[in-house]
């Protein structure tokens, strides 16, 4: 008879404590997330210091068909490739036709994709923008996306996962990491360095 009130103590304990490990967990995972796109800022910094403080491309020529990404850019600052993998992304992505890695953050296009007639630079350059810590660098990327990154003039906030409850991790060109709502992220001032 004491062993089945043990176990039923035991039970009991049990289904208290288990959305507690499960929220944990969560939490580590985003704490996890928070630190990579830390380390993804800082790389970005290191690369900017580099190239004559322009911003590491989404994707520059050479390497595959289309060019090289980021990702790749980046690799030479980072410790591991394992960082642009979010820890909750089951299936990180690569870009068709490109030199590029797995991965599970997407890159701001209006600051670093910049095409069109008689640009002759991908990226902006640290020195022609005039607002840092509201502007978007890195973010919680939808793996179907198959892309480097987002323009919110083309996709909103389309591409922008939310892996971590209802919230993504991003990284503002200031060097700060946070998680954030994506409707938060719905404005293009976060996006576009050229908006007052």
């Amino acid at each position: 008879m004491e062993i089945v009130v043990v176990l039923g103590i035991i039970v009991v304990l049990a289904a208290m404590l288990l959305p507690v490990f499960s929220s944990v967990r969560a939490n580590g995972h985003k704490v996890a997330c928070l630190s990579q796109v830390k380390q993804l800022l800082e790389a970005s910094s290191l690369y900017a210091s580099d190239n004559n403080r322009r911003l590491v491309p989404a994707r520059a020529p050479g390497g595959g068909k289309l060019g090289t990404t980021w990702c790749v850019a980046l690799q030479p600052y980072l410790k591991s490739k394992q960082i642009l993998i979010c820890p909750l992304d089951e299936a990180p992505q690569t870009v068709a036709n490109s030199a590029d890695l797995p991965h599970s953050y997407g890159i701001n296009y209006d600051l670093t994709f910049q095409t069109g007639y008689g640009i002759s630079n991908l990226s902006y350059a640290m020195s022609a923008i005039p607002r840092t810590a509201d502007l978007l660098l890195f973010f919680d990327m939808k793996s179907t996306a198959a892309a480097m990154g987002s323009s919110y003039t083309a996709n909103r906030v389309s591409r922008v996962e939310t892996r971590h409850g209802k919230y993504t991790v991003t990284g503002w060109l200031d060097g700060h990491a946070k998680p954030m709502k994506p409707a938060d992220l719905n404005s293009s001032r976060v996006w576009n360095p050229t908006i007052p």
